[in-house]
């Protein structure tokens, strides 16, 4: 017998829950001593895809047969796990099977009391809809839930006293209550993720807890953002450290409280909008950010530096805890304002990020060198330690960054990562 077999149980079923369950389960065929160890592993991890190359894409029956035979080795893992606590259940299954038992399956899972659960479905079956167990909404002791791509029906009692981390990525609600009423179950809440598909029409997102650490609100597919549909975030988060919204530059920002910010990741993009709507949404970007401006970290998107460019009679909040900021920047618009801007209102400011990913390149840089930069008052960013170039393009000059370093005392580190080292090269004047 090798020695790994001589360990005791729990140390051989700890070790196959850092496996998918499918090779877990394979293990016991290697002996007798191995037969019933993965029947003790506590976490169950189950993915349909590792199970679809049973079977060759060409055979018509392919499908039913791949069905047949996961559907089978699911009720089997579950039916025989010998323990009465399973710490986690990830499932991720691909349905095409209108009479699927995943309703059992998860009332067997929910009876040896879970505490993570990860649901992962994509229905290709017109019209299923899969009920959860009401118990399931009831749990005292699911500490993590992890729902994707699947309709979803919310009881109107929810109470999840032990939960503190939920993700719901792409879920079509059955009406507009679900989610609020999720929410409103969920009393020690940490951390939010949600993650939409598609903006259908204008909605009002309100998200209030004096638990939340963690918030981010994004969108799946970046080209629904065509459409002009803005929505109206209402946020009371006092206690939450990192605030991430993927949105419109139109959206709606009623920031009642983010005492407690430490990082804002702000990745607002553009659509229809009329030459009308650009004053109300620049008014609306300077609302949100006297609502982050007690952040330590903040992060603009491109789209957000160019609206605040197109006007310039308003002046920023006054970032007094900021100490890293970082924005997308283009060759099209005066984000050179924009940073002295960001400067003047942040005198703490220690790392300075831009994210150069430039829309068209420059047919001739001298005429943008003759554009004078606007000097800095001395000792105007005193503690900036660090300043990173990421993605280096035309639309960078070596002389902008002179600028700011003539007024640094203490930089330390100058970083600029070029995805051409021959534009570089030109660009500060260097020969090989």
């Amino acid at each position: 017998m090798d020695l790994v077999s001589t360990l005791p149980d729990h140390i051989l079923s700890h070790i196959l829950s850092f496996l998918p369950t499918k090779y877990a389960v394979r293990t016991s065929i290697l002996s007798t001593r191995w037969r019933y160890v993965w029947t003790r592993v506590p976490i169950l991890d189950i993915d349909a895809r590792l199970h679809q190359h049973l079977y060759p894409v060409i055979n018509l029956y392919a499908d039913r047969r791949y069905e047949i035979t996961f559907q089978h080795f699911v009720s089997r893992v579950l039916l025989l796990n010998d323990l009465p606590h399973i710490f986690k259940f990830r499932l991720i299954y691909e349905c095409h099977d209108r009479a699927a038992p995943i309703p059992t399956w998860l009332g067997v899972a929910i009876s040896h009391n879970i505490r993570e659960l990860e649901l992962d479905f994509c229905f290709s079956v017109r019209g299923k809809i899969v009920d959860l167990p009401l118990r399931l909404f009831t749990s005292s002791v699911l500490s993590v839930l992890k729902l994707s791509r699947m309709p979803l029906n919310v009881p109107s009692v929810v109470s999840f006293p032990s939960l503190k981390i939920l993700e719901l990525r792409r879920i079509m609600y059955f009406d507009d209550k679900c989610f609020e009423t999720l929410l409103a179950g969920c009393p020690i809440l940490e951390e939010l993720v949600v993650e939409e598909t598609a903006r259908v029409k204008p909605k009002v997102v309100q998200i209030s807890s004096h638990t939340l650490r963690s918030f981010s609100f994004s969108y799946r597919f970046v080209i629904d953002m065509i459409m002009d549909i803005p929505y109206k975030f209402i946020i009371n988060l006092p206690n939450v450290e990192f605030f991430h919204v993927k949105g419109s530059i139109s959206d709606v920002f009623e920031i009642r409280s983010l005492a407690g910010l430490d990082t804002a990741y702000m990745d607002l993009r553009h659509t229809d909008l009329t030459a009308e709507s650009y004053h109300i949404c620049h008014q609306r970007i300077f609302d949100l950010f006297r609502g982050i401006a007690n952040a330590k970290s903040v992060t603009l998107s491109t789209e957000i530096v160019q609206l605040l460019c197109e006007e310039s009679d308003r002046s920023l909040p006054k970032f007094l805890n900021l100490k890293q900021l970082a924005f997308g920047i283009g060759f099209d618009f005066c984000w050179k304002r924009i940073l002295l801007d960001f400067i003047k209102c942040s005198s703490f400011l220690e790392v300075f990020t831009l994210n150069n990913k430039l829309h068209g390149f420059s047919s001739d840089m001298e005429e943008v060198r003759k554009i004078p930069l606007q000097p800095l008052p001395d000792d105007m960013i005193p503690y900036l330690k660090r300043i990173l170039i990421d993605e280096l393009y035309a639309n960078f000059m070596p002389e902008y960054i002179e600028c700011l370093m003539q007024h640094v005392n203490v930089l330390k580190k100058l970083e600029i990562n070029c995805r051409c080292p021959i534009l570089l090269r030109s660009q500060i004047g260097l020969t090989s």
